[in-house]
């Protein structure tokens, strides 16, 4: 599948979610698409063994791991899951996923090796840009890195959220939401002062479009699943509160893991797994469903849906709680489509109602700041 143009559609002058149109070859499409992931893909595998039907979303990515062994970069796996990205008529997008120190110490030079290896391998070639980094310097370095790419392929460039500099953060958020197709956040679960203030900027320029106005996707990149330090809310409702378009977790590399991770994880029971309660907008775990419902949604859902032919348990609750969330993010956009109170909408929830209440993704005060 290819983009040809993202236009506005809507903005909603309370909340400032905005509505985009995504133009592809293929047909026309919404944001707030969760991507399918490592994980999903993983998954995704198993379940066509069964003749089961593929997640419904536009998007795969692929994040790549660091092999600490072997001090590089593990890009085992890439060529099957683009050929089944093409095979299903996505957008394919492979990410190396960095932790904090990594995106401390990354250069210039590391990342103009890094799009010139990608340039060669992919159709959206990703150039993730160092902490520093200044308006000036990425224009040059853009304006290089565009005269190599084939007439098929598209840049996308990825921030992290810690950018060090607001301003130039500012700057470079208004030049790529402006002049390309994509721009890529790497977010850290909203834990710090500076965090919080890049998002929100981001959020007021992405909600400044006008209708019909072009602009790009912004894909959130590393989100936790569910983020605890904000009462268990999704990740992906978070950073669709700021300006999200697509979505892709964090992923955790099974050969990194060490042997007690893994038991546990594979050994869980169904009473460990945390679970999207669509109710709440939140996840939460069976104890507390039982004593709010009178029943185990998470143990319902295993008995009830379908979706675990291949899959273990614990693939099965990650497959129900991706579908779950994705349902939600496509709530929000038939709440903006059908021109209905979206603020009052999403306080009926309580997950939503705490998170919005506490954060404030459209505070005035960074406003004023534009």
């Amino acid at each position: 599948m290819e983009i040809k143009e993202v236009k506005v559609e809507l903005v909603d002058k309370n909340s400032r979610f905005v509505l985009k149109k995504i133009i592809t070859n293929k047909g026309e499409f919404y944001n707030r698409q969760l991507a399918v992931s490592n994980s999903i893909y993983a998954c995704e595998k198993k379940r066509l063994i069964y003749g089961k039907a593929l997640f419904d979303s536009i998007f795969q990515t692929f994040h790549i791991m660091w092999n600490s062994d072997e001090e590089e970069w593990d890009f085992i796996g890439l060529k099957k899951a683009k050929e089944h990205s093409k095979n299903n008529g996505r957008i394919f997008i492979p990410y190396k996923q960095r932790n904090e120190k990594q995106w401390n110490e990354l250069t210039w030079k590391e990342a103009e090796e890094e799009f010139k290896k990608f340039q060669k391998k992919v159709n959206i070639v990703p150039y993730p840009i160092p902490l520093n980094a200044s308006l000036e310097e990425w224009r040059i370095k853009k304006k290089e890195a565009l005269g190599l790419l084939e007439p098929n392929q598209k840049l996308i460039s990825i921030l992290s959220s810690k950018h060090h500099n607001i301003n130039n953060f500012l700057l470079l958020v208004k030049e790529e939401l402006k002049n390309s197709f994509f721009l890529g956040i790497c977010c850290y679960g909203l834990s710090t002062t500076l965090e919080k203030i890049n998002l929100s900027l981001l959020n007021s320029i992405n909600s400044s479009f006008n209708v019909e106005d072009k602009t790009a996707l912004i894909g959130y990149f590393d989100y936790a699943r569910m983020l605890m330090n904000h009462s268990n809310i999704a990740g992906s409702f978070a950073y669709s509160c700021f300006a999200g378009d697509f979505f892709s977790e964090k992923s955790y590399f099974i050969p990194r893991m060490s042997k007690k991770a893994r038991e546990k994880m594979f050994n869980k029971k169904p009473e460990d797994f945390y679970f999207y309660d669509i109710k709440e907008k939140k996840f939460n775990k069976s104890l507390p469903q039982s004593g709010w419902y009178g029943f185990d949604l998470t143990r319902n859902s295993l008995k009830m849906i379908s979706v675990n032919e291949g899959l273990t348990g614990y693939q099965t609750i990650k497959w129900i709680n991706h579908f779950l969330q994705q349902r939600d993010l496509k709530l929000i956009n038939e709440l903006l489509i059908s021109k209905k109170n979206v603020l009052k909408s999403l306080k009926n929830y309580t997950g939503w109602n705490v998170f919005w209440d506490t954060i404030k993704p459209n505070s005035p005060e960074i406003q004023r700041t534009l």
